[in-house]
């Protein structure tokens, strides 16, 4: 391995301990461009990282037990104890190589800790194969509010399924793009390459067993022929494909991922896709050129102050609401340490549901979906909107159920809530 990898994730641990990190995946990607990583030492610090931020509760009470004033530690000696916790409880490399490394790395950044550092990461090493073994058992731990929702709404023996699922790595899923190429054709393409990849339960989605930036970096991707794209949101699209038809608005639309996989069900029609962030429409446009898709126009708009001339003439409304993000954790961990303002998160998206049901003309379709799992952002927001604007409304039935909830350990995939309403 070379210098850098331990180095860097030092500094990241610092920076999201300081609050400096909105998105854990964005912050390493730029330390691994920056240092131009091997494949393996990418691999070796991604791993490293979402294993420690998502472990981060058990990684930190395993240390209070040798350290009994681990609060005063400045942090980062702090980083440099819970980097060792998690190498010697997440990679396979011998006991004493990781202790040697952490070791020295704190002889450079800590020098005066470093007896403190080997003295407790060689009684940890010691019980290692013990802290494992609660770890394979438990799983993720979860913030007791979270784990108490889930389990009123799951039960005991699915949240523990939940919670070891979320232990996982993500999975790496793909959307075919239906408008240039077919799975088989795609997958014939990679496995002459030696690229393994897989059909799932959703056709034009495909696993796909390779790393990310290497994904990117395939001609296939440069040539339009697919996007990355996680099941659980393409799971979300296919729940409402039976209304996608004539001019539909995704009203938060970011860089484009739902509204590609939209404009794949419309035979007849338009998307119009909206975000007010200037450089995340320009990324789209970006991507309908490269996708040949000929059915999708960008705007940028505030979905909070609609035009007034698209008021009442939308077949199909998808609000893909911004929220806490508590579905993502497989992928995005840095969550657990954030804390989200849930009640500012549901005013939010109440204001948004006023905002976008004005669009709908009558007989048409309304979607509201989260990749959130929690009472506040999904069943009170809802609640709260058909007791003041319901009653123009009626649900629509999405796979024979009022609403859709989707697991992150039923499909290996993101957690989403679902619900559609139909304007009398």
């Amino acid at each position: 391995m070379s210098e850098y990898p331990r180095k860097d994730v030092l500094q990241i641990l610092n920076r999201l301990y300081l609050g400096r990190v909105a998105l854990l995946d964005a912050e390493y990607n730029r330390w691994i461009s920056k240092n131009k990583y091997t494949l393996k030492d990418r691999s070796w610090l991604v791993s490293l990282l979402r294993n420690i931020v998502k472990h981060y509760s058990f990684i930190d009470e395993v240390l209070k037990e040798h350290l009994p004033r681990w609060e005063r530690l400045p942090l980062k000696v702090q980083n440099l104890l819970r980097m060792g916790v998690g190498e010697l409880l997440f990679h396979s490399a011998p006991s004493f190589a990781i202790v040697n490394a952490v070791v020295e790395t704190t002889k450079e950044i800590e020098g005066d800790f470093t007896s403190l550092v080997n003295a407790v990461l060689r009684k940890i090493a010691e019980k290692r194969d013990y802290y494992s073994s609660i770890l394979e058992e438990e799983g993720i731990e979860l913030p007791p509010f979270l784990e108490e929702e889930w389990r009123n709404w799951i039960g005991e023996e699915d949240l523990k399924l939940l919670k070891k699922s979320l232990s996982l790595p993500p999975f790496l899923y793909i959307r075919i793009n239906t408008f240039k190429t077919t799975e088989d054709e795609l997958m014939e393409r990679w496995r002459e390459k030696g690229i393994k990849s897989s059909k799932t339960i959703l056709p034009g989605a495909l696993k796909v067993d390779i790393d990310y930036s290497t994904l990117l970096a395939l001609p296939e991707y440069q040539e339009g022929l697919f996007y990355p794209q996680d099941l659980g949101s393409q799971l979300v699209v296919k729940s409402i494909s039976s209304f996608i038809k004539g001019r539909v608005v995704d009203v938060c639309c970011g860089v484009g991922g739902k509204t590609f996989n939209l404009a794949q069900y419309l035979s007849r029609g338009e998307i119009i896709a909206w975000d007010k962030k200037e450089n995340k429409i320009n990324t789209l446009s970006k991507f309908i050129s490269l996708f040949s898709i000929s059915n999708v126009r960008p705007m940028v708009v505030d979905a909070f102050h609609p035009p007034r001339e698209f008021f009442s003439t939308a077949d199909l409304v998808m609000l893909d609401a911004p929220c806490s993000g508590w579905g993502t954790i497989r992928r995005n961990p840095e969550i657990l340490l954030k804390n989200p303002d849930l009640k500012k998160m549901a005013h939010q998206q109440f204001s948004l549901l006023i905002s976008a049901s004005s669009l709908v003309k009558k007989g048409g379709i309304m979607v509201y979906c989260v990749c959130s799992l929690t009472n506040e952002e999904t069943e009170e927001v809802v609640e709260k909107w058909e007791a003041q604007e319901g009653k123009e409304w009626e649900r629509v039935s999405l796979d024979k159920k009022e609403e859709i909830l989707i697991w992150p350990h039923q499909f290996n995939c993101d957690g989403f809530f679902v619900v559609a309403w139909r304007k009398k």
